[in-house]
């Protein structure tokens, strides 16, 4: 890659805590600074913190100590020309940076770092969106980048973009927080939105008597998936070599190699607000095939039902709300190092 400005973004609170993500976003402004002619950089522990020099410019804010700060953030990087997006922390600071971009029009490759829970638990993962190191820091030049296409996910409520994702698309009513002592819990996902921590323990339901699942494909024809209220965690998920085992109990390995893009599946109960216990097995799921461009559509939720995406608590939502997700094969750009 061919390079002069780029930007940096961090999240000290993500997974691997705020020491370890500051001294990984030192590591790479010093590796960077020499090699372009400017640094963008988030205010205070976005990056401000620990980035400091003559090509240093402070971009974006930090007032809301939501994912919008990242949002605004990535928005005014792009909007400042940045041509490379730096990012230390997890998968979710990624797809809110890319949202980003989005707004002004631009997609722009992200060298993402490892400091999420999940991306560095799982140091072997093989699918990873934008994650291109992880563990101790490795100096690297910015020519030796190249850049690949990425797949996801478009969220839309009432024909509006609300998220992206690149792992799966949910509606729960719990969703998986770190704590203060860095402990996974699981909390209320609608009042986290609201700004409240509460841990919880059993589940709420999403769906209603109205609620309806349907799968709208060119190719498929309408394709009802759930209906009513014995429905819990509704998954969209594109088709990655390395989760199809997961997904649906194994169905996305079969259905990738039927030349299906994606999967969407649901556990037929009430009763799990988020990833199932050892109690609920042995546990049925009932899944669906589909094709990059065709649309599920969710309609008829429970008031206050939460989106999400890739853990991450996106909306709440309302009965009248029309919910629709599809995979596009090139939604993102991922900055990886040039093997040779």
């Amino acid at each position: 890659m061919d390079v002069t400005k780029v930007a940096i973004l961090s999240n000290v609170y993500s997974g691997s805590g705020r020491d370890r993500v500051l001294e990984l976003t030192q590591k790479a402004f010093h590796c960077l600074e020499p090699q372009v002619s400017e640094v963008l950089v988030g205010p205070g522990d976005m990056g401000e913190i620990a980035c400091s020099g003559d090509k240093v410019k402070v971009v974006g804010q930090d007032s809301t100590r939501t994912r919008q700060d990242t949002i605004e953030t990535a928005r005014q990087m792009s909007d400042m020309g940045a041509e490379l997006f730096i990012i230390i922390s997890g998968d979710g600071t990624c797809n809110d940076a890319l949202e980003g971009m989005k707004s002004v029009s631009a997609t722009l490759p992200i060298f993402g770092i490892a400091a999420g829970r999940f991306n560095v638990i799982f140091p072997k993962r093989k699918h990873d969106p934008f994650i291109s190191m992880r563990g101790d820091f490795r100096p690297f030049d910015i020519k030796d980048l190249v850049v690949e296409d990425v797949m996801g996910m478009v969220s839309r409520v009432n024909d509006q973009i609300v998220s992206y994702g690149f792992f799966w698309v949910t509606v729960a009513n719990a969703v998986a927080h770190s704590d203060a002592d860095n402990n996974l819990i699981f909390i209320d996902a609608a009042r986290y939105i609201d700004g409240e921590v509460i841990p919880v323990s059993d589940a709420t339901p999403i769906a209603t008597e109205e609620t309806r699942i349907t799968l709208l494909s060119a190719a498929l024809g309408e394709v009802e998936i759930a209906s009513g209220p014995e429905v819990s965690m509704p998954v969209v998920a594109h088709l990655v070599p390395e989760m199809n085992q997961m997904m649906a109990g194994g169905f996305g390995a079969i259905v990738e190699v039927m030349g299906f893009n994606g999967v969407a599946y649901y556990f037929p109960t009430s009763n799990i607000g988020l990833f199932p216990s050892p109690e609920d097995f042995p546990i049925e799921t009932k899944s669906v095939a589909f094709f990059a461009g065709d649309k599920v559509r969710y309609t008829g939720l429970k008031d206050r039902a939460v989106l999400q995406a890739d853990s991450t608590a996106i909306c709440t939502l309302t009965p009248e709300d029309v919910v629709t997700v599809a995979i596009d094969m090139t939604l993102g750009k991922k900055a990886v190092i040039r093997p040779y």
